[in-house]
């Protein structure tokens, strides 16, 4: 019995858990604020940098005083590495009871160059203990070319075993030679898949179930008591 009201309390615990488990933003410096590239590495060929509305005079930055953009070239890149325990109230446990999704939200836009113009997205690559790969994700392609941003909001489960997460802006020239993909106000947050109220009444629902469940075996082990002492002996 005990290791059944234990079983019971470890699922509706993790579940309640799971509701509180959300929260802010993981990334550094997610909309270029800083000025400066802070908190981001730069990958690819066209070298994606910070921009205040000059680059492409008409675009500018979706809120706040820079954003960024793609550069010179095919393709560039900006990645962040971030602890899945950088989100209040995620653990290990948390993450490896598969009940955590990592939630993106970001804005695109792009010069108007026609379709496809230069355009982006976001790509979550998940890492174990050792740093290896878990797997990855990737959102849309996102082009939005007239004049104005475009939001792309999703989310995506966690594997079990990850440690780390990689947030990359992806940014893809398809006219000219500038790279005119711009990003602005990334966004990268944990939360469970229960919803608080749903964990908290699977909490109160577990825990009555675990009580009833060790009442009806007390009540069993007194019935049978019972019987026993009033059976007459076998002489």
């Amino acid at each position: 019995m005990k290791a059944v009201v234990s079983a019971v309390l470890a699922l509706v615990l993790v579940a309640a858990g799971a509701g509180a488990a959300r929260g802010q933003n993981l990334l550094t410096n997610p909309g270029a604020e800083t000025g400066t590239l802070a908190g981001w590495t730069s990958g690819g060929t066209s070298n994606p940098f910070v921009d205040n509305g000059s680059f492409n005079p008409g675009i500018n930055p979706h809120s706040g005083s820079f954003d960024f953009v793609g550069g010179h070239g095919l393709f560039g890149s900006l990645t962040q590495n971030v602890s899945v325990t950088g989100a209040a109230g995620i653990t290990f446990g948390l993450i490896d009871s598969g009940l955590v999704r990592a939630n993106v939200v970001f804005w695109e836009q792009g010069l108007n160059q026609g379709s496809p113009s230069d355009n982006g997205r976001v790509t979550l690559t998940f890492r174990n203990a050792s740093s290896a790969v878990i797997s990855s994700v990737s959102t849309p392609v996102i082009d939005s070319h007239n004049l104005t941003w475009q939001q792309f909001s999703g989310s995506f489960a966690v594997p079990v075993g990850t440690r780390t997460i990689d947030y990359t802006m992806e940014f893809f020239l398809n006219q000219g030679s500038d790279n005119d993909a711009y990003f602005d106000d990334n966004a990268l947050t944990l939360s469970a898949a229960v919803p608080e109220p749903a964990g908290a009444a699977l909490l109160g629902v577990g825990l009555a179930a675990a009580a009833g469940y060790g009442w009806r075996c007390r009540r069993s082990r007194r019935s049978k008591v019972r019987r026993r002492s009033q059976t007459p002996a076998v002489k």
